[in-house]
């Protein structure tokens, strides 16, 4: 029977807190070991194959070529993100998810030196489309970071 992934993170930690952490002398080894925790948990959140992970960034990449299909049309903008298409592995997904970013990017570049010569409301509105995209991408990260372990890192104690 194979375990799944987040149940091996979810062992190694409570193992590190109850077996190993307790058993260290100097704060500054139970400080790395806390750092250890910290990024076993980024990993268990943001494990290569887990599709959900990429398909949020996608779906937000995606709302945000239909916000901006009408205002870009017509201009001499750079091509708009793609979205994915049927079911995915996450090497195909990350893929995509990073052209998107590129054009994205692009995007963000073209506004910014073809702003002044497109109509004010127009370009307004392009700029919040982005906003909103970057808001929603941020708090996507936030959701999927381990919480931080600062205090017990530098302290070498929970």
């Amino acid at each position: 029977m194979n375990n799944s992934f987040e149940r091996l993170i979810d062992g190694m930690v409570a193992t590190l807190r109850a077996e190993i952490i307790p058993k260290i002398g100097s704060e500054f080894a139970r400080g790395q070991a806390f750092g250890v925790i910290y990024m076993l948990n980024s990993m268990r959140l943001r494990a290569a194959w887990s599709t959900e992970f990429y398909l949020e960034q996608i779906a937000a990449q995606t709302a945000l070529r239909d916000a901006l299909a009408a205002l870009v049309e017509g201009l001499d903008a750079p091509a708009l993100p793609q979205a994915a298409s049927g079911s995915s592995s996450s090497p195909v997904l990350e893929a995509l998810r990073n052209a998107n970013e590129g054009r994205i990017s692009d995007l963000i570049v073209w506004l910014s030196e073809q702003g002044p010569q497109i109509d004010t409301d127009k370009a307004t509105a392009i700029d919040a489309a982005l906003h909103i995209y970057m808001n929603r991408h941020l708090k996507h990260e936030l959701v999927t970071s381990a919480k931080p372990m600062f205090a017990e890192i530098s302290a070498g104690a929970e």
